[in-house]
C-alpha cells in the first residue's frame, strides 16, 4: 500500500468543551475549532511542552491551535483565557492529536489474522 493513501489536507473540526463544571460555571458549552491533523513539529512541540510543563510554550501552541470557524486565531498575543477553559482546551487538543496517530498494522492480541 502506498503511503500516499494516508496523506490528506488538514480539516477544521469543531471542539466542544462540555465538562459539566464548565457548563455550570459559564452557562453553556464552549466551542472552538482546530485542525484534525498537524505537522510533526507541532505534534512533538505540543506533547513535549505538555509533558515537560513548559507553560510558555504550551501557551504559544494553544494560541495557534484555538481557531474560529474560518481557521483564524481566536486569541491575540496579548489575550488569555480563564485557566479552567485553557486547561480544558489543552486537554481536548491533546485528545485530538492522540487520535491522529495511526493504528498499528500488526496484530497485538496474539490471535492469528483472519
Amino acid at each position: 500500500m502506498s503511503i500516499k493513501k494516508f496523506a490528506s489536507v488538514p480539516q477544521l473540526i469543531e471542539i466542544h468543551l462540555d465538562d459539566p463544571a464548565l457548563v455550570e460555571k459559564y452557562g453553556e458549552v464552549i466551542t472552538f475549532h482546530t485542525y484534525d491533523i498537524v505537522s510533526m513539529s507541532t505534534y512533538f512541540e505540543f506533547f513535549n511542552a505538555r509533558s515537560n510543563s513548559e507553560f510558555q510554550q504550551l501557551d504559544k501552541i494553544m494560541k495557534t491551535m484555538i481557531l474560529d470557524k474560518d481557521g483564524k486565531k481566536v486569541l491575540a498575543d496579548n489575550e488569555d483565557l480563564p485557566v479552567d477553559i485553557a486547561a480544558a482546551a489543552i486537554g481536548k487538543i491533546g485528545e485530538i492529536l492522540g487520535k491522529s496517530q495511526g493504528k498499528p498494522s500488526i496484530q497485538t492480541d496474539g490471535k492469528q489474522p483472519e
